[in-house]
């Protein structure tokens, strides 16, 4: 027989450890959801933010609190339950939580929105087009050292934060520059290390180069296999050469630069 105060999956219970009705008391209502987005679990968190949206101002006004929360998941759940909203007050909130993508010298809340939503491939892509648009190389399609030597510290700095901070640590320049490091790299080139560098990230298998068709796009991937810096550096190959596309020389320019601005 189903009790009427059976708690639901996320409802608040108070009362002690005990889980039926008659040791705890279930709190639903505004205040429930107030009471779970203080549960530690970010899943639980996310869960009461959808629940919110249903109590009017109230409601809205805890989904907005939450574009501070300390897990980005929780961050991202808030500001796309708030991206559909109309209300103009809602949408000042969200320029202004936009706004630090945008004072740069391209707008990243494309790349942001694709590596929140776990869109590796198309965050690649658009690492790539962004960095040849700050770089104004966008009919060349490709950057040379010169260019990437005179790349914007404060650009590669964002684009950095943002692939480290939506993949928990598992991908970014900074992560495949550890690595390079650890692996006895230095900003001088070495066909044997860069090798080294190439089968741990995952670009290299069976002592070849991976086409990029090949590439895993995926988290549970290879720590450091993303961003492809052969996106961008080098002058490209023609498309059906079956080659990956990094130049060995391309690294050290990207590297000197890293170091350069302090990533």
């Amino acid at each position: 027989m189903n009790h009427p105060q059976q708690p639901r999956e996320y409802d608040a219970v108070l009362g002690g450890n005990s889980p039926s009705p008659e040791g705890a008391a279930v709190l639903g209502g505004i205040e429930g959801v107030k009471l779970r987005l203080q549960n530690p679990d970010a899943k639980v968190r996310i869960a009461a933010l959808e629940q919110a949206v249903n109590y009017g101002e109230q409601g809205l006004d805890l989904v907005i609190v939450c574009l501070n929360d300390e897990s980005w998941n929780v961050e991202y759940a808030a500001y796309s339950l708030l991206k559909s909203r109309t209300e103009p007050t809602i949408k000042q909130i969200l320029t202004e939580f936009d706004a630090p993508l945008k004072k740069y010298s391209t707008d990243y809340t494309s790349l942001r929105d694709c590596l929140a939503l776990g869109k590796w491939k198309e965050a690649d892509e658009e690492t790539a087009r962004v960095m040849l648009t700050v770089a104004k190389r966008d009919k060349e399609a490709w950057l040379d050292a010169e260019h990437i030597q005179n790349f914007s510290c404060k650009d590669i700095h964002i684009i950095d934060q943002l692939w480290v901070k939506y993949s928990n640590g598992h991908f970014g320049f900074s992560v495949q520059k550890r690595i390079y490091k650890m692996l006895g790299g230095t900003t001088k080139y070495n066909y044997k290390i860069w090798c080294k560098f190439g089968d741990y990230v995952g670009w290299r298998k069976g002592e070849k180069w991976l086409c990029y068709s090949d590439i895993e796009f995926d988290i549970r991937s290879s720590e450091g296999n993303l961003p492809l810096v052969g996106a961008v550096i080098g002058e490209r190959i023609p498309p059906g050469w079956g080659e990956f596309g990094v130049p060995l020389w391309g690294l050290s320019p990207l590297l000197l630069r890293l170091v350069s601005c302090n990533i």
